[in-house]
């Protein structure tokens, strides 16, 4: 019986914990009005704000999750323009190497996404020295 009963509270608690990441994550897929509206009653609640403040915090959440979402469309819209450059002129460089120069700059591109993407911690790639190193 107590197996029974600590095996019902560990599913309890293990159900709890991923409905609570499942609501963390959709806070980002909710409207600037959604978002605006829970930021405020989350503050209403734990600062108890009184009708006037309250109404005046919920035009300023509205205004900055507003401006937040117009920003985040922004940045879209440069990096998607940034990559379509960068494409551009990839295909310009491929047009004047030849095929087996084509490769070695391939080979060269995936060596370097695969340092960026994996950096050696405290090794420093560069031809310089660190300006500072700990311990010392």
């Amino acid at each position: 019986m107590k197996k029974w009963i600590l095996g019902a509270a560990v599913l309890t608690c293990i159900s709890l914990g991923l409905s609570a990441q499942h609501q963390k994550k959709n806070f980002r897929e909710l409207s600037a009005e959604e978002r605006a509206e829970k930021m405020t009653d989350r503050m209403s609640e734990e600062l108890n704000l009184t009708e006037d403040q309250k109404n005046q915090v919920a035009g300023l959440v509205l205004e900055n999750a507003t401006r937040q979402e117009e920003l985040l469309q922004k940045r879209k819209v440069e990096f998607e323009a940034q990559k379509e450059f960068r494409m551009g002129q990839e295909n310009k460089i491929a047009a004047i190497l030849t095929e087996e120069q084509k490769m070695i700059w391939e080979q060269r591109k995936e060596s370097r996404q695969h340092q960026d993407a994996h950096p050696a911690r405290g090794e420093h790639h560069g031809k310089r020295a660190p300006r500072f190193r700990r311990g010392r």
